[in-house]
């Protein structure tokens, strides 16, 4: 009697779907884990992925095609060839997902609790008639620019600013004046607008800053003020050579004096730094016009009002938090693939499979816990005026951001490694500007004691 033949019942149509499911899943999960594993702990690979999170750095395209398909094939591989083993029987693939589980939860997990909050309302408060003087300010804006603006935008101006218009070099700084003196007089002609505008905001005892926390926020624009800044301290500088020093402080006085203020109760570091350049823009020309005119104590007195209160190491702090405070609320609502398109300004082709997936690669408390727990660190050696210790501990962060190994949250360490600002340079020019201050006050004080 012949053995009856073996013959194999086959499985239920539903439970050949749902074991399918499974294995996809496993395949998905294994891929993200491997992705984070190739990025969090082979150097170079870190390193081309941090360029998809730098502005303008063009994608190598290459280096992360070969990325994609080892991550993508490597699995896809350890599987196929196990399915066609028969090992991946339903033991083996709950033993697959007991183990995968746990590190997509630990990938995912994040802190609890934000350590440094801070609420960029808190730490810059509004204050009466803040509304006003912000909407004057803002008619020269990125985004809400006044009718008068848009004009200023398409004006040419006359003189033409080189690399030799610098009044940090007053040699060269008054051959440019002087050889220029025709084009920078009609161009404070053709500025009357412009004055016009600055003499209304001049006019506000505190100049307020209502910027929301936000990518998009709306900025003042720089242009404006540059070319202002310019022309003001350039004419002022004619006014003393004609020996006309009073009316040449005059000129300066108010500038500077707006200046000082624009920092008081600024919410954005590119704000803070507007100021800082006007302001040392100013100091220097002020320098200059003591040099080659003589002044009446009333005018010594009105510019060293202008300068303001001595709060360099408070502000020097500030300008630190300042980001803190802005990218703070932002992490809570960032998403890894948003924020790789919002850093290139170009639309990007896995925006929304790595915003689903973001809670692995992005841990957004986490993050910003790491950026506050060294931004307050760099702050207190910023306000001591430690800045040797600051410029070591600078380069320390950079270099944890990018160089320090792990898979979890990787994104979160590339995006602070694009995010936070080179604030050694920052914090030199802002103290080296406090140096000019009280050099200036101290000769104004000396002058008047005379």
């Amino acid at each position: 009697m012949n053995p009856t033949p073996f013959t194999s019942v086959p499985r239920p149509l539903w439970l050949r779907f749902v074991r399918s499911l499974v294995i996809i899943g496993l395949c998905l999960a294994l891929t993200v884990i491997t992705a984070l594993a190739v990025g969090g702990y082979l150097p170079h690979v870190r390193n081309t992925f941090e360029q998809l999170f730098a502005s303008g750095s063009s994608i190598p395209k290459v280096a992360l095609g070969v990325t994609a398909l080892f991550v993508v094939l490597l699995p896809l591989i350890v599987l196929a060839v196990a399915e066609r083993r028969r090992w991946l029987t339903w033991p083996v693939l709950a033993a697959a997902w007991l183990v995968v589980l746990p590190v997509l939860a630990w990938l995912s997990w994040d802190d609890t609790a934000i350590r440094q909050p801070i609420m960029i309302e808190e730490f810059s408060p509004a204050f009466a008639g803040a509304e006003k003087s912000y909407a004057v300010l803002m008619q020269y804006s990125k985004q809400t620019p006044s009718a008068e603006a848009k004009v200023f935008e398409k004006t040419k101006m006359a003189a033409v600013w080189n690399a030799s218009a610098s009044n940090r070099e007053p040699a060269k700084w008054i051959e440019f004046v002087t050889k220029n003196r025709a084009a920078i007089e009609a161009d404070w002609e053709t500025l009357a607008p412009q004055r016009r505008w600055f003499g209304e905001l001049a006019a506000f005892d505190q100049i307020g800053d209502l910027t929301v926390a936000d990518y998009n926020a709306n900025i003042m624009s720089f242009q404006v003020w540059r070319t202002l800044s310019q022309r003001t301290c350039a004419t002022a500088t004619l006014l003393a050579l004609d020996g006309h020093g009073d009316e040449a402080i005059a000129r300066l006085a108010p500038l500077l004096e707006v200046g000082r203020k624009l920092q008081l109760s600024s919410r954005s570091l590119i704000r803070t730094m507007v100021a800082v350049v006007v302001e040392r823009m100013c100091i220097e020309t002020a320098g200059i016009v003591l040099d080659k005119a003589p002044a009446s104590a009333v005018r010594r007195a009105c510019l060293t009002t202008a300068l303001g209160q001595e709060n360099a190491p408070a502000l020097a702090r500030r300008l630190l938090m300042v980001e803190y405070v802005v990218f703070s609320p932002l992490f809570n609502r960032m998403k890894l693939g948003d924020t790789i398109a919002a850093a290139r300004g170009t639309s990007f082709p896995l925006r929304r499979p790595l915003n689903f997936l973001s809670g692995l690669f992005f841990n957004p408390i986490a993050t910003t816990n790491l950026y506050g727990d060294r931004v307050r660190e760099l702050a207190d050696l910023a306000e001591a005026r430690e800045l040797g210790k600051f410029n070591v501990r600078g380069q320390d962060f950079s270099n944890v951001l990018v160089t320090q190994s792990g898979m979890k949250n990787i994104g979160g360490r590339l995006m602070l490694s694009m995010a936070v600002p080179a604030f050694n340079k920052v914090v030199e020019s802002h103290w080296k500007t406090a140096d000019l201050r009280v050099a200036l006050r101290t000769r104004l004080g000396a002058a008047g004691a005379n």
